[in-house]
C-alpha cells in the first residue's frame, strides 16, 4: 500500500461506511457459524492500521502483525499492543497456538509470491479446531488504479479461493461475496477510473478511491451493507466487490503445515 493510504485508512476506517459495514458483516458471519463464547487467542495477520484488532478484542486476546512499520505505528496510536513486524509468508509464532487467524485484504497483495503458502502458514499456526477468516477483493473486472494504490496483485472468485484453501488443508465453511447491491455502481466507477487513467499523466501518483463521504450518504451506504450483513447470516450472496470466507483446518491435513 502507498504510504499515504495508511493515513487515509487510519483517519477514515472507524466511521467510513465500507469499513463499518465490513466489520458488521464479519461479526454476523462469525456469530452465525461459530461458537466463540470462550476466551480465545486471535491473530490478525497483515493488521494494517489496527481497527480490526479492536473488533476482535471482543473474543479474547488479540495479536497483530504487519510488514509495514507505518501500519504498526498507527496501531500503536490506537493503544494496541502485542504487535510484531513480520511478513505473513513467514509468521514468527509457534505451531498450533491460535484459535483464530484473520487475513483481511492481505492475500491479494503484490508482495505475496504464493498465496497458498501463506494459507499453509496460517494452517500451521491454528489449533485443530481453529478457524480462518478471510476478506479480500473480488472479480478481476473491477481492477482499476485503486488496486495499484493499495498494491493489489489479484482479485478472487469463489472457485479460485476455494481451490487454494483446499490445497492448503482447509475446509470452507462459508464462502461468498459482499457489496452485492452496490456492485453495478462500483463497476461503473471502476470503468470510469480506468478510462481516466489512460489520459492521465503517467508520472502522477496513484490514489485509491477511499475518501470521506457526506454523513447522509455515508449513513445510507452503511445501511446497505448492514442489510447484507443480515442476509449473510442466512445465505451466501452470489456476487459482490469483495469475497468473504470462513474455513477450518480439514481433519488429517495437519501434515501440510508441519
Amino acid at each position: 500500500m502507498e504510504k499515504s493510504e495508511y493515513r487515509k485508512h487510519f483517519d477514515l476506517e472507524e466511521n467510513h461506511w465500507w469499513f463499518r459495514g465490513r466489520r458488521k458483516i464479519l461479526l454476523n458471519l462469525l456469530r452465525s457459524r461459530t461458537n466463540l463464547d470462550r476466551t480465545i487467542l486471535w491473530l490478525d495477520a497483515g493488521c494494517g492500521t489496527g481497527i480490526n484488532l479492536k473488533l476482535f478484542e471482543l473474543y479474547g486476546r488479540v495479536f497483530g502483525c504487519d510488514y509495514s512499520e507505518d501500519a504498526l505505528s498507527f496501531c500503536r496510536k490506537r493503544g494496541l499492543r502485542n504487535l510484531v513486524r513480520a511478513d505473513v509468508q513467514k509468521l514468527p509464532y509457534k505451531k498450533g497456538v491460535f484459535d483464530a487467524v484473520s487475513l483481511l485484504d492481505v492475500l491479494y497483495h503484490k508482495n505475496i509470491s504464493d498465496d497458498v503458502e501463506v494459507l499453509r502458514e496460517v494452517h500451521r499456526l491454528l489449533k485443530t479446531d481453529g478457524i480462518i477468516l478471510i476478506a479480500d477483493s473480488a472479480f478481476k473486472i473491477l481492477s482499476s488504479p485503486h488496486d495499484q494504490a493499495v498494491h493489489a496483485r489479484e482479485r478472487y472468485k469463489k472457485k479460485t479461493l476455494k481451490k487454494k484453501l483446499e490445497a492448503a488443508g482447509f475446509e470452507p465453511l462459508r464462502l461468498g461475496y459482499f457489496n452485492f447491491f452496490l456492485f453495478p455502481i462500483i463497476f461503473m466507477v471502476r470503468l470510469k477510473e480506468r478510462f481516466a487513467a489512460k489520459i492521465k499523466d503517467p508520472h502522477a501518483p496513484v490514489q485509491s478511491d477511499l475518501k470521506a463521504v457526506h454523513p447522509i450518504l455515508n449513513a445510507l451506504l452503511y445501511t446497505v451493507l448492514a442489510f447484507e450483513a443480515f442476509l449473510i447470516k442466512k445465505i451466501s450472496l452470489p456476487w459482490g466487490s469483495s469475497i468473504i470466507c470462513l474455513a477450518y483446518p480439514r481433519q488429517g491435513s495437519r501434515n501440510l503445515s508441519s
